[in-house]
């Protein structure tokens, strides 16, 4: 058999009709069997670990906390639950922190803006086509999935926006808060939280969507979304 192979190894076409009856050399010439492509790998994009991707091979299991994602993603193909920093008293699901809603006083006047004591968090409400967006002054996050911030741009997450989709980190160059925002006192919420409601904590800020049970909280270096 090995007088047939070529020097690479691979039989010629003449060779290999000469050995195959009349009716195998009509089914190879029909198929044209030389013709057929290898097919193309699938490679999938896991992410691991802050700042961490690998490639795996098409059929591997998903490995990931927070999701299969593509370079560049928009905001709304994001997983809805990530996290990065210390997380330092942040709620990670809507039913803890709707939990601490319910349990803070509404703080009259705060209706559709607010600020943290420090002034280092301002957030706002009601807005097109945000449900709530807080930002940070001080202590922007870097971000937990590499393509969360397109390129030419801020590297860094400034703003969390909550939206009917659920919350998702924003790598913002503008501001949605304003300097003359009222104060939310620690451990109180804003005037309503139905459906939607903040609430200011000395570690961060946290806000909910009850028609949608998504939300997030923001402090300096850290954030989650959930």
């Amino acid at each position: 058999m090995s007088t047939l192979h070529g020097r690479r190894g691979r039989m010629p076409s003449r060779a290999l009709l000469a050995v195959l009856p009349p009716a195998a050399v009509a089914l190879v010439a029909g198929c044209g069997a030389t013709d057929i492509p290898s097919p193309r790998p699938t490679v999938t994009v896991f992410v691991d670990a802050p700042g961490a991707t690998r490639a795996a091979g098409a059929g591997a299991s998903r490995a990931s906390s927070v999701g299969t994602v593509q370079p560049q993603d928009s905001p709304s193909s994001l997983p809805t639950a990530l996290a990065a920093g210390r997380q330092r008293g942040a709620p990670h699901s809507y039913a803890e922190a709707r939990a601490r809603l319910d349990a803070a006083p509404p703080t009259a006047g705060v209706t559709d803006g607010f600020q943290s004591p420090t002034g280092n968090i301002r957030c706002t409400l009601g807005g097109s086509p945000s449900l709530a967006a807080c930002e940070v002054k001080k202590g922007r996050i870097d971000p937990p999935v590499p393509s969360i911030c397109p390129p030419d741009g801020p590297e860094d997450i400034g703003r969390i926006e909550l939206k009917a989709s659920g919350a998702f980190p924003v790598c913002n160059s503008d501001t949605v808060g304003q300097a003359d925002e009222p104060k939310l006192p620690y451990g109180a919420r804003t005037a309503s939280a139905d459906p939607v409601g903040c609430l200011s904590e000395e570690f961060g800020v946290t806000c909910v969507d009850a028609s949608t049970q998504h939300g997030f909280f923001l402090a300096r270096d850290t954030f989650v979304t959930f």
